[in-house]
This record gives C-alpha cells, sequence and structure tokens, in this order.
C-alpha cells in the first residue's frame, strides 16, 4: 500500500467500532465512552471523535451531548440538532442529493427592522439580500432569505454555484457561531407556490444570526422548510 492510497486512521477506527460494537447493539443502546474507546484503540481523542462524527453523518448512531453515543434506528432520518452544517453538507448526511436556485440578490438601504436590530446597523447603512430556493433530490426542501453584511464578499456579489460559507471563509468573515429561534408557522400563497404545497401548508421556521470569531454579526437568515420533508429529532434524557 503507498503513502496515497493508505486509509486515514480516523476511517480505519469507524470500520473498527461498527464490526466491534454497532452490528452487536440494539436501537439506542449505548457504545462505550469516548476516552474508553480511545484506550481500546490507543489512539487520540480527536480520531475517535472524527470516527464518531462519520458514523453519526452515515446514519448509524447517534450522539447526546453528556450522555454519549447510541445506535441509530435503521432508516432513522434525522438525529441532530441545529449545526451551522451548511445545506449542501446537511442534505448529503441526510442521503439526499442538494441543489441550489437563486431567485434574487440586491444591494437594499431598506429592509426589515429586525434585520437592522440583529446586524446592529446605523440608519441608512446597506444590506446585501439573497433568497434561494433550496432543493432535495430535484424537490422543493427549504426556502431561504438572508440578508447580509455586504463586506463579508470579496465581490460586489456572491458567486454563483460556490458556496456562501467558503466565499465568507476567504474574505475572513466566516460564521463560527450563530444564535437561532425555531418555531411553527404557515405558508403564504407565494411561500406555498416556491415550495410546492398547498397555501396554509405547515413550515419549520428557523431564524439564524451568524456571528464571526470576533462576535462580529455578519448574516440575518430566514429558512422556512417543508415540515413534511424535514424535521429536527432531540434526544433528550433525565
Amino acid at each position: 500500500m503507498t503513502p496515497s492510497t493508505r486509509i486515514p486512521k480516523h476511517e480505519l477506527v469507524a470500520q473498527a467500532i461498527f464490526d466491534l460494537y454497532l452490528v452487536k447493539l440494539r436501537p439506542h443502546q449505548a457504545l462505550p465512552p469516548e476516552r474508553q474507546l480511545q484506550n481500546i484503540f490507543a489512539t487520540s481523542r480527536s480520531t475517535i471523535r472524527h470516527a464518531l462524527r462519520n458514523l453519526t453523518n452515515q446514519g448509524l448512531i447517534y450522539q447526546i451531548k453528556g450522555s454519549g453515543s447510541f445506535r441509530a434506528e435503521k432508516g432513522q432520518k434525522s438525529n441532530r440538532v441545529p449545526s451551522l452544517a451548511p445545506f449542501t453538507q446537511d442534505m448529503k448526511a441526510r442521503g439526499h442529493h442538494p441543489h441550489s436556485r437563486t431567485l434574487s440578490c440586491q444591494l437594499l438601504d431598506k429592509y426589515p427592522l429586525q434585520v437592522q436590530r440583529d446586524l446592529d446597523l446605523a440608519p441608512g447603512s446597506q444590506v446585501l439580500k439573497i433568497e434561494r430556493l433550496r432543493q432535495a433530490d430535484g424537490s422543493p426542501m427549504a426556502l431561504e432569505t438572508a440578508f447580509f453584511l455586504p463586506q463579508v464578499f470579496s465581490y460586489m456579489a456572491p458567486v454563483e454555484n460556490i458556496s456562501l460559507q467558503s466565499q465568507m471563509q476567504a474574505s475572513s468573515h466566516s460564521v463560527v457561531q450563530a444564535s437561532m429561534q425555531i418555531r411553527a408557522t404557515n405558508l403564504t400563497q407565494a411561500e406555498a407556490q416556491l415550495l410546492e404545497v398547498p397555501q396554509g401548508s405547515a413550515a419549520l421556521r428557523i431564524d439564524k444570526v451568524g456571528y464571526t470569531q470576533r462576535g462580529m454579526a455578519v448574516e440575518s437568515t430566514q429558512i422556512l422548510y417543508r415540515a413534511d420533508r424535514y424535521d429536527y429529532q432531540l434526544e433528550v434524557s433525565k
């Protein structure tokens, strides 16, 4: 085996965890703690965590903060809480083929008051508004309306077909932390038409404010997910 074909250690560990534990565990039974796995496989904590993330992304396990990792049910669609994972990555982890279509991209000096508050804007400041239709397997999954500080992109407007997060990272404005609010809502006629569901259909609304490493708010986004196609599943314990 040449260096170019060497399998990364975290992938070998993930396979070993599957062979030694997951084939024997029933759904919702726990894996050994990370520290124990670290000793069993004589490797670093970061390698163990990388292996567990791989298994989580494959839908084989789910993790509960403070409790550990558990065998997922076969066919379990989601077991994650909201994260900063880009839409494309999230959809691939759920087994879908993602695609995005930009509906509009414009520089504005008039916008909702909530956006002004989220981004701490002075009166008259400009923001970049981007509306995108998010699709999975060729069908609408979500409608995204995002407002950004213009300086987060290297160009006057983002380049299509390149992830916004990668472009923000290139200009040193990558979002590393966010506050999110999740609530149920009903779709308006215009929203329902884009998402190809009847007017008034239930949707999952996520309002997100994204912050850079320095704590600067650079993004205020609203995402409307079709309730019949998307969910968050939370596992809690006493």
